[in-house]
């Protein structure tokens, strides 16, 4: 296993801190000199040319509704009164050969131009908050030349830090930007940042997709097709159809029975009283052996292996704690139809995932209570949290009634660039309430990363790490246990904590 260690939004090598570059590195010829002869010759000057097919479906000058989404991030904004970098949502996708600077330019041109999202700005007009649509007007992604710094690698992580950390403002925009990073001939990096009101994890994954199949068809001479993309205003009216439908009334019903006793959540590093401007992150990589064991376990226990890293997290809070009944929060996309589906925007949902434990309660009937459970919230998906925080009248911030989130995003990222393989890495992916286990599987041959993230009012980087090294020792614990194993009996230690109590 791989271990990092924290750095606010991205995690580096533990040999050394990474203080935030606070200019742009600016690229130098040859690379700048293409492009410029690329967009005199090719697009007259003109900021906004494209292939074909980019036109928005929704003619600029458009204002429509808010998404559920969308309007409980925009009220977290404001409640803080300013703009903030943890709603920023970030990534960056490690391009592993020569990219043509020139042809990926073309395809995100193409590609920022079909996706409705990245256009709007947000207003309030008679005090309802409305997003209006813009044209993608003069804009281009940030080419970044490294190749010639002592450690590009270094420069490439100092780049990617500040760039997350800039806040982006609902009202002005733009709500997104792209950069290339050239770290040598055959290294580059494609950074990916968007505010959360505008996109989620699966929608940056269709624009993902979109821009390397953009790529690929240009090295190839080829057609790029028609946009796969929805439009903005049809996600906007399946938001609005579903809240005024018998099947929002049900799943309110659903969830408030649920939650009728209002539990109170076991949280392992209590609640935040503010919004930080950033959080803590400690990272880990599973190793193959890991992975494979993991996913034995998973086949044996005839269960997903995600069903495995719920079960950690909640044996570790119950034995940690001592509470017999774990609320976590439980990230899911709150796509059900095909145009949710194929429209890049932000619709995604953190529900709570209720289970009890005692001592005796076996790995088989944990597995079995978060099998019906997940079961049961899957099909009550796109209720908001923050509705039902409301109708339960909880106190405190959105999020904070249910603690850790435990998000696993097992995402297909298996995508390349006119035949060269990527490797996705996370920045940051929103708001943390107090802490998150996000557990990254890209399905691309790499092995999954294991984030964990704290409000750093609650949690120092040596507590964060140890509760780190304490989950991931669960995991692996419940990997080799039969699941017979009363949860009791499993052991929290870390052979150095053991090593420690013995000496």
């Amino acid at each position: 296993m791989t271990v990092f260690e924290t750095n606010g939004y991205i995690a580096v090598p533990s040999t050394r801190r990474l203080p935030f570059l606070c200019h742009p590195v600016r690229i130098a010829d040859p690379f700048s000199g293409l492009l410029r002869a690329f967009h005199s010759c090719l697009l007259g000057h003109s900021r906004g040319g494209i292939i074909g097919g980019g036109d928005l479906s929704v003619s600029a000058g458009t204002t429509l509704p808010l998404t559920a989404a969308q309007r409980e991030i925009w009220i977290a904004e404001q409640r803080l009164g300013r703009a903030n970098r943890v709603f920023r949502v970030g990534e960056y996708l490690e391009i592993h050969g020569r990219v043509d600077p020139v042809l990926f330019e073309q395809a995100l041109r193409q590609v920022v131009a079909e996706a409705e999202a990245l256009h709007v700005r947000f207003t309030e007009e008679h005090g309802e908050v409305r997003q209006v649509v813009h044209r993608p007007g003069d804009w281009s992604p940030e080419l970044v030349d490294l190749g010639a710094e002592p450690d590009p690698g270094r420069a490439a992580r100092e780049w990617l830090e500040a760039a997350v950390a800039r806040p982006m403002r609902l009202a002005e925009g733009p709500l997104f930007e792209y950069a290339l990073l050239r770290l040598g001939p055959d290294r580059f990096y494609w950074y990916q940042g968007y505010h959360h009101a505008v996109m989620d994890a699966f929608g940056s994954l269709l624009i993902t997709r979109r821009v390397a199949d953009v790529y690929t068809a240009l090295a190839q001479g080829g057609p790029v097709g028609p946009s796969p993309f929805g439009s903005l205003s049809d996600l906007v009216a399946a938001d609005q159809r579903y809240r005024t439908s018998e099947q929002f009334t049900r799943d309110q019903a659903y969830w408030t029975g649920h939650f009728a006793d209002r539990p109170e959540p076991a949280g392992l590093v209590g609640r935040p009283s503010t919004t930080p401007e950033r959080y803590l992150r400690h990272t880990a990589v599973l190793d193959p052996g890991e992975l494979s064991g993991l996913r034995a376990a998973a086949r044996r226990a005839r269960a997903p292996w995600s069903h495995l890293v719920i079960a950690a997290t909640a044996v570790y809070l119950h034995r940690m704690t001592g509470a017999s009944t774990v609320v976590l929060g439980l990230p899911v996309t709150a796509r059900l139809d095909q145009v949710q589906r194929r429209t890049p925007g932000t619709a995604s949902n953190v529900l709570p995932l209720r289970l009890s434990l005692r001592p005796d309660t076996t790995l088989r009937e944990l597995l079995d209570g978060i099998g019906e459970r997940v079961l049961g919230l899957g099909g009550h998906q796109r209720y908001r949290a923050e509705d039902l925080q409301r109708d339960l009248g909880l106190p405190g911030n959105a999020g904070t009634w249910y603690a850790p989130v435990v998000n696993v995003m097992s995402f297909d990222y298996a995508v390349t660039f006119g035949g060269l393989a990527t490797t996705a890495h996370n920045l940051s992916s929103g708001l943390v309430g107090d802490l998150t286990l996000a557990v990254w599987d890209r399905r691309d041959g790499t092995c999954p990363t294991v984030d964990l993230n704290v409000h750093p009012e609650l949690c120092g980087d040596d507590e964060l790490a140890a509760h780190h090294r304490r989950l991931l020792t669960v995991l692996r614990a419940l990997s080799a246990a039969e699941t017979s194993l009363p949860v009791g009996r499993i052991d929290l230690l870390t052979d150095e904590e053991r090593a420690a109590l013995l000496a």
